[in-house]
């Protein structure tokens, strides 16, 4: 994991905490990468693998 994408990962965090709705992230949660990198990622478009998933 480069700087950029942890700074903007603490940066989600911290929006997340604040109020931001989770969709809005440019980060996942899950995978800690990109959100753009994971979208297709069955735990996002199968929520059926798990009970509560959390939006990339």
């Amino acid at each position: 994991m480069n700087q950029k994408l942890a700074d903007a990962i603490q940066r989600d965090n911290a929006a997340e905490e604040a109020g931001m709705h989770a969709d809005d992230r440019k980060t996942c949660w899950t995978h800690q990468t990109w959100a753009a990198d994971c979208a297709e990622s069955p735990l996002h478009t199968r929520p059926s693998i798990a009970h509560h998933p959390r939006p990339a």
